[in-house]
Order: structure tokens, then sequence, then C-alpha cells
């Protein structure tokens, strides 16, 4: 008898997993959701993409899971689970607590994440230094520890330096020292390389990758630009307008996008084997909140679309068990 194929081992148990999550807001006076019904799972030692267009809703979930917000938006709907535990029923200073244990958080601008007034030393160990009663000596040999970590050059001779004596590339290394001071489980980069040139953006990013397998991190990298996602992610989770369209392994995600607003986004990006090829254009543009239609929201947009999708919100479609569209109308073969 032909040997039974191989068991696929259980997966990890995720660090952080996003269940049903729904934020709403007002604009112009108007009530609005601008996240629907959006779940996702951060395991250890895997980097999950977040992508879409400007405006779908990825920097607010990045914001709503780490408890950060702005005034005006709130979660009305859905579980934030951080190793089991729904931190979203804690109260604020135990959720706090639970956040600064357990997620740390790179932004897209290293110089506003800086405080200009304070030597950078001081400011990278000032969460680990309140946590753990450590003495001046101590915090300065933890913070050029950090530094070291993350390839700032001659980090014991730059502790007393401020952020402007720092290039970009530089300050956002200084960023991501910050965001492991207190040795997190959960990183958080919401779009981290945006102001930086080409070269840089691919240190910053192989530097987060490294940290990510040394540390066992579950990393969560928001940003528009799929070729970084393509040489970077483990996984995948595409948006548009507020609800998530398809997600799954980026490997799967690259050579079958499922979903038609994912094959457009990967055929407006240019390949450099093939510099002669015409990209794709979508044509109109993502609806505001308060437009979103009741079907599928990118129906308006979609050639694939008919009076279904025009009417009724897509069910998921499952492609082999580890990649998913919600869509009436999926891509079942590659492009």
């Amino acid at each position: 008898m032909p040997a039974s194929p191989a068991a696929r081992p259980a997966p990890t148990p995720p660090r952080l997993a996003v269940e049903g999550l729904r934020i709403d807001g007002r604009q112009q006076g108007r009530a609005i959701t601008v996240v629907d019904g959006l779940s996702f799972e951060l395991r250890p030692g895997r980097m999950l993409a977040l992508v879409g267009e400007s405006g779908c809703g990825k920097s607010l979930t990045a914001a709503a899971i780490l408890g950060l917000l702005p005034w005006g938006f709130r979660i009305t709907r859905g579980h934030v689970l951080l190793d089991g535990e729904d931190v979203l029923q804690l109260p604020p200073g135990a959720w706090r607590r639970r956040r600064a244990e357990s997620m740390g958080a790179v932004f897209q601008n290293p110089l506003t994440a800086l405080n200009p007034t304070l030597p950078i030393g001081s400011q990278v160990v000032e969460a680990a230094r309140l946590a753990e009663q450590l003495g001046r000596e101590p915090a300065r040999a933890r913070a050029q520890e950090l530094l070291e970590l993350v390839g700032v050059p001659e980090a014991a001779r730059r502790l007393d330096d401020y952020p402007h004596h720092f290039s970009g590339g530089m300050r956002q290394r200084v960023a991501i020292a910050m965001a492991l001071a207190r040795n997190p489980a959960i990183l958080v980069a919401d779009e981290p390389t945006t102001a930086l040139d080409l070269i840089t953006q691919a240190q910053i990013l192989r530097l987060l990758n490294r940290l990510q397998r040394e540390r066992d991190l579950a990393v969560l990298f928001i940003t528009h630009d799929l070729s970084l996602v393509a040489e970077y992610a483990d996984d995948i989770l595409v948006m548009y307008a507020g609800r998530a369209v398809e997600r799954g392994e980026a490997r799967a995600f690259f050579s079958a996008p499922l979903h038609p607003y994912s094959r457009a986004l990967l055929g407006a990006v240019p390949h450099p084997a093939a510099p002669e090829e015409r990209l794709t254009d979508i044509e109109g543009l993502p609806p505001a909140p308060h437009e979103y239609p009741p079907g599928c929201r990118f129906a308006p947009r979609c050639p694939r679309a008919g009076t279904v999708c025009r009417h009724e919100p897509p069910p998921p479609r499952v492609g082999d068990g580890s990649h998913e569209a919600f869509c009436h109308h999926p891509y079942t073969e590659g492009p």
C-alpha cells in the first residue's frame, strides 16, 4: 500500500488573534465604519503583511490592537486576544501594562517618534527603566546593548547624541531599539520605511527580518508596497475599504491571487525582467466610508462583478486551506 501523506504539523498558537474587529468613528458629522469584520492572527517567528490602498483602514487597525486609536474612533465589535486573553475586556490600566509587556511598535516617521529634546540613550530604555527600576549605569549599558543590536555604529559614543544628529535610517534603528527595550513578543511596524530611500529601506527590513527570526517575534508589517511583501513577509492580508478581501500565505498569494482586486494590485507592480510590459490600472477610486455599497465594496471597480456582487456581501472562498478570498467570483487559476 502506498504510504499515507504526512500530516501537516499543527500550527503554532497565535500570540495575537483579532476576531471580527469593527472600528467606528465620525467624519464631517456623519457616523462611519472604517474597519468592518476584520480577522487575522500573528504567530511567533512569522511576519503578516497588511496591505491595501491609502484609507483602507490599515493604520487604524494597528492603532486599535495597540490601544492607541485617535480621538473620535472606537472599537464597537470584536475581540483582540493576546495569548488567549481578550484585552478589550481589561480595565485601561491593565491593558496598558499588558501592551507594554508584550508589544512594541515602530511608526512611519522616525523623527516624530523620537523626542527632539532628549538624548537617544535615555529614550531607548525609558520604558524598561521604569518597569525594571534600573539605575543610571545599568540603563546606559542596556541602551548601548540595544543600539548595537540594531546596528547603530559606535553605540557607546552616541548615547548622548540627540535625534537630529542621526540620519533617517539611523533614527529608525533607534526607534526599533526602543520598541525592543522590554523584549516584546509582538512587533507592529506601521509603514516603517516610507520616509527612507531604497537602500535604507532594504537595510531596515533586513534588520526587522533578522530580529524576527532571532527573537521569534510575531510581526505585523503594514505597507502598500507589494515588492517588499514578496521579499520579507510570510503571510498577507489584503484590505479594501475597511474589509479583508484576501488572506493567506504570501507564497500562495503571489503565485495565484484569488481576488480581482489583488490581481489588479499585482498587475500594477513593475517587473524588472519585463520592463516593456504595460502596467494595469484600476479605474475609479475607493469609496469613502459613508459611501460603502451594500454588497462587495470593490464591485463598482471590478471587471468580474455581477448582480449578486452589488447586493450581497461576499462569502469566503477557500483555496488550498491556507489561502482564501472574500469574493463571489474569485479566480481559480494562476495569472
